[in-house]
Protein backbone atom coordinates (compact mmCIF):
# COMPACT_ATOMS: atom_id res chain seq x y z
CA UNK A 1 0.00 0.00 0.00
CA UNK A 2 1.10 3.25 -0.93
CA UNK A 3 1.21 5.94 1.52
CA UNK A 4 2.49 9.40 0.70
CA UNK A 5 1.24 11.77 3.06
CA UNK A 6 0.62 12.02 6.67
CA UNK A 7 1.11 16.17 8.06
CA UNK A 8 0.85 14.94 11.58
CA UNK A 9 1.85 11.93 13.44
CA UNK A 10 -1.92 10.19 14.45
CA UNK A 11 -1.86 7.96 17.22
CA UNK A 12 -3.24 4.44 15.97
CA UNK A 13 -6.31 3.66 17.92
CA UNK A 14 -7.59 0.30 18.50
CA UNK A 15 -10.89 -0.21 16.19
CA UNK A 16 -12.31 -0.76 13.57
CA UNK A 17 -16.34 -1.10 12.56
CA UNK A 18 -18.74 -4.18 12.75
CA UNK A 19 -22.09 -2.81 10.35
CA UNK A 20 -23.74 -4.61 7.85
CA UNK A 21 -27.04 -2.12 5.69
CA UNK A 22 -29.61 -4.27 7.83
CA UNK A 23 -27.91 -3.48 11.21
CA UNK A 24 -27.70 0.56 10.27
CA UNK A 25 -31.30 0.17 9.19
CA UNK A 26 -32.24 -1.11 12.15
CA UNK A 27 -30.47 0.80 15.17
CA UNK A 28 -29.06 3.46 13.49
CA UNK A 29 -25.92 3.01 13.61
CA UNK A 30 -24.15 6.07 12.15
CA UNK A 31 -25.74 7.84 15.62
CA UNK A 32 -23.45 5.19 17.68
CA UNK A 33 -21.37 6.72 20.07
CA UNK A 34 -18.47 7.59 18.05
CA UNK A 35 -18.89 9.16 14.13
CA UNK A 36 -18.48 5.68 12.43
CA UNK A 37 -20.00 7.56 9.58
CA UNK A 38 -17.78 6.22 6.34
CA UNK A 39 -16.41 2.65 7.93
CA UNK A 40 -20.74 2.18 8.59
CA UNK A 41 -21.19 3.09 5.06
CA UNK A 42 -19.49 0.42 3.46
CA UNK A 43 -21.17 -2.24 5.47
CA UNK A 44 -18.34 -4.45 6.18
CA UNK A 45 -17.13 -6.42 9.16
CA UNK A 46 -15.16 -5.18 11.79
CA UNK A 47 -14.63 -4.91 15.49
CA UNK A 48 -15.40 -2.46 17.96
CA UNK A 49 -13.60 -0.71 21.00
CA UNK A 50 -14.24 2.60 22.27
CA UNK A 51 -11.58 5.20 21.90
CA UNK A 52 -12.48 9.38 21.07
CA UNK A 53 -13.16 10.28 17.45
CA UNK A 54 -10.25 12.26 17.81
CA UNK A 55 -7.54 10.07 18.07
CA UNK A 56 -9.06 7.81 15.49
CA UNK A 57 -6.93 6.23 12.57
CA UNK A 58 -7.71 4.72 9.79
CA UNK A 59 -10.01 1.41 9.44
CA UNK A 60 -9.58 0.62 5.97
CA UNK A 61 -7.28 1.31 3.52
CA UNK A 62 -7.35 1.47 -0.21
CA UNK A 63 -5.10 2.23 -3.55
CA UNK A 64 -6.79 3.78 -6.26
CA UNK A 65 -6.38 4.25 -9.94
CA UNK A 66 -8.06 6.99 -12.01
CA UNK A 67 -8.53 6.94 -15.81
CA UNK A 68 -9.81 10.63 -16.75
CA UNK A 69 -12.09 10.13 -19.92
CA UNK A 70 -12.45 12.44 -22.51
CA UNK A 71 -15.51 13.38 -24.34
CA UNK A 72 -14.63 15.67 -27.71
CA UNK A 73 -11.54 17.91 -25.56
CA UNK A 74 -13.62 17.53 -22.13
CA UNK A 75 -13.24 15.01 -19.65
CA UNK A 76 -16.77 14.14 -19.19
CA UNK A 77 -16.38 11.03 -16.44
CA UNK A 78 -13.69 9.47 -14.89
CA UNK A 79 -12.99 5.40 -14.25
CA UNK A 80 -11.88 4.25 -11.25
CA UNK A 81 -9.74 1.22 -9.89
CA UNK A 82 -9.66 0.67 -6.01
CA UNK A 83 -7.99 -1.89 -4.20
CA UNK A 84 -8.28 -2.94 -0.79
CA UNK A 85 -6.19 -3.64 2.00
CA UNK A 86 -6.29 -7.81 3.18
CA UNK A 87 -8.11 -7.12 6.16
CA UNK A 88 -11.12 -5.22 4.04
CA UNK A 89 -11.13 -7.37 1.60
CA UNK A 90 -11.84 -10.84 3.46
CA UNK A 91 -14.64 -8.75 5.27
CA UNK A 92 -16.01 -8.78 2.03
CA UNK A 93 -15.15 -12.39 0.67
CA UNK A 94 -16.93 -13.44 3.34
CA UNK A 95 -19.98 -11.67 3.23
CA UNK A 96 -20.48 -12.02 -0.52
CA UNK A 97 -18.55 -14.51 -2.25
CA UNK A 98 -20.47 -17.42 -1.47
CA UNK A 99 -19.69 -20.20 -2.85
CA UNK A 100 -15.74 -19.46 -1.97
CA UNK A 101 -14.59 -19.26 -6.07
CA UNK A 102 -12.59 -15.89 -5.20
CA UNK A 103 -14.91 -13.94 -7.75
CA UNK A 104 -17.94 -12.36 -7.50
CA UNK A 105 -19.82 -13.17 -10.22
CA UNK A 106 -23.57 -11.93 -11.59
CA UNK A 107 -25.66 -12.06 -8.26
CA UNK A 108 -22.80 -11.59 -6.05
CA UNK A 109 -21.32 -8.91 -7.88
CA UNK A 110 -24.69 -6.82 -7.50
CA UNK A 111 -24.78 -7.37 -3.72
CA UNK A 112 -21.81 -5.86 -2.77
CA UNK A 113 -22.42 -3.35 -5.09
CA UNK A 114 -25.68 -2.59 -3.48
CA UNK A 115 -24.43 -3.58 -0.02
CA UNK A 116 -20.83 -2.36 0.22
CA UNK A 117 -20.64 0.21 -2.25
CA UNK A 118 -23.83 2.27 -4.05
CA UNK A 119 -24.40 4.13 -0.42
CA UNK A 120 -20.80 6.40 -1.08
CA UNK A 121 -22.96 8.04 -3.45
CA UNK A 122 -24.02 10.21 -0.71
CA UNK A 123 -20.37 11.09 -0.36
CA UNK A 124 -19.59 11.95 -3.93
CA UNK A 125 -17.68 8.46 -4.01
CA UNK A 126 -15.02 9.74 -2.06
CA UNK A 127 -13.96 11.61 -5.53
CA UNK A 128 -13.24 15.31 -5.53
CA UNK A 129 -12.71 16.15 -8.95
CA UNK A 130 -11.90 20.34 -8.26
CA UNK A 131 -12.04 23.24 -11.51
CA UNK A 132 -10.16 26.12 -10.58
CA UNK A 133 -10.80 24.76 -7.12
CA UNK A 134 -14.40 24.45 -6.83
CA UNK A 135 -15.71 20.48 -6.67
CA UNK A 136 -17.46 19.16 -9.49
CA UNK A 137 -20.84 17.29 -9.18
CA UNK A 138 -20.73 13.73 -9.92
CA UNK A 139 -23.74 12.98 -11.74
CA UNK A 140 -24.11 8.82 -11.24
CA UNK A 141 -22.07 6.04 -11.79
CA UNK A 142 -21.99 3.15 -14.03
CA UNK A 143 -19.97 -0.61 -14.85
CA UNK A 144 -19.76 -1.26 -11.59
CA UNK A 145 -17.73 -4.49 -10.92
CA UNK A 146 -16.64 -6.47 -7.82
CA UNK A 147 -13.59 -9.04 -8.23
CA UNK A 148 -10.58 -10.63 -6.10
CA UNK A 149 -6.66 -10.16 -7.19
CA UNK A 150 -4.35 -13.06 -7.46
CA UNK A 151 -2.94 -11.62 -3.92
CA UNK A 152 -6.85 -12.29 -2.13
CA UNK A 153 -7.54 -8.19 -2.18
CA UNK A 154 -10.77 -7.49 -3.09
CA UNK A 155 -10.95 -4.98 -6.08
CA UNK A 156 -13.56 -2.44 -7.17
CA UNK A 157 -13.96 -0.79 -10.92
CA UNK A 158 -16.42 1.79 -12.10
CA UNK A 159 -16.93 4.73 -13.90
CA UNK A 160 -18.11 8.09 -12.22
CA UNK A 161 -20.08 10.31 -14.55
CA UNK A 162 -19.78 14.31 -14.19
CA UNK A 163 -22.58 16.37 -14.15
CA UNK A 164 -20.78 19.16 -16.56
CA UNK A 165 -17.67 18.17 -18.45
CA UNK A 166 -14.45 19.97 -17.22
CA UNK A 167 -11.76 21.61 -20.12
CA UNK A 168 -8.25 21.14 -18.67
CA UNK A 169 -6.97 23.03 -21.33
CA UNK A 170 -8.79 26.44 -19.98
CA UNK A 171 -9.33 25.49 -16.45
CA UNK A 172 -6.70 24.03 -13.62
CA UNK A 173 -8.00 20.35 -13.18
CA UNK A 174 -7.26 18.61 -9.41
CA UNK A 175 -8.35 15.15 -8.57
CA UNK A 176 -7.97 13.92 -5.17
CA UNK A 177 -9.72 10.73 -3.75
CA UNK A 178 -10.17 10.72 0.39
CA UNK A 179 -12.52 10.03 3.26
CA UNK A 180 -12.31 13.70 5.14
CA UNK A 181 -13.40 11.42 7.88
CA UNK A 182 -10.25 9.63 7.94
CA UNK A 183 -11.77 6.18 8.54
CA UNK A 184 -10.72 5.24 5.08
CA UNK A 185 -7.19 5.77 4.03
CA UNK A 186 -6.90 6.32 0.07
CA UNK A 187 -3.38 6.62 -1.64
CA UNK A 188 -2.81 7.17 -5.27
CA UNK A 189 -0.90 3.53 -6.56
CA UNK A 190 2.62 3.66 -6.94
CA UNK A 191 1.98 2.88 -10.78
CA UNK A 192 0.06 4.46 -13.05
CA UNK A 193 -1.87 6.09 -10.70
CA UNK A 194 -3.63 8.72 -13.72
CA UNK A 195 -4.07 7.91 -16.91
CA UNK A 196 -5.98 9.46 -20.20
CA UNK A 197 -8.49 7.91 -22.40
CA UNK A 198 -9.92 9.73 -25.31
CA UNK A 199 -7.87 12.39 -25.81
CA UNK A 200 -7.10 12.10 -29.33
CA UNK A 201 -5.09 15.12 -30.13
CA UNK A 202 -4.73 16.44 -26.77
CA UNK A 203 -1.40 15.99 -24.98
CA UNK A 204 -1.68 15.21 -20.89
CA UNK A 205 0.13 14.82 -17.96
CA UNK A 206 -0.71 14.86 -14.28
CA UNK A 207 1.77 15.89 -11.06
CA UNK A 208 1.20 13.74 -7.76
CA UNK A 209 1.36 16.37 -4.75
CA UNK A 210 -0.29 17.26 -1.47
CA UNK A 211 -3.35 19.23 -1.07
CA UNK A 212 -2.44 21.58 1.73
CA UNK A 213 -5.48 23.73 0.77
CA UNK A 214 -8.14 20.93 1.61
CA UNK A 215 -6.45 19.16 4.39
CA UNK A 216 -8.64 16.78 6.07
CA UNK A 217 -8.89 15.05 9.87
CA UNK A 218 -8.75 18.12 12.19
CA UNK A 219 -6.13 19.63 10.09
CA UNK A 220 -3.86 16.75 10.56
CA UNK A 221 -3.81 15.12 6.65
CA UNK A 222 -3.05 16.54 3.46
CA UNK A 223 -4.70 14.20 1.41
CA UNK A 224 -3.10 13.30 -1.99
CA UNK A 225 -3.88 15.08 -5.01
CA UNK A 226 -3.04 14.78 -8.87
CA UNK A 227 -3.11 18.11 -10.90
CA UNK A 228 -3.62 17.70 -14.62
CA UNK A 229 -2.47 19.75 -17.36
CA UNK A 230 -3.74 19.42 -20.87
CA UNK A 231 -3.12 21.42 -24.33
Amino acid sequence: MTRWRVASKVKPLTFLVKASRSVLRGARFFRFTYRITIAAMFGLVAIIASAPAARAHPHVWLDTQATMIFTGKKISAIRMVWVFDDMFSLTVMDQFDHNNDRRFFDAENDEVRDNAFIALADIGFLTYLRRNEKVMKIAGFQDFVADITDDGRVKYSFTLNLAEPVDPIADQIGLSVYDSEYYIDVGFAKDNPISFSGNDGITCSYKMGEDDKHRIYYDMVSPQRADITCH
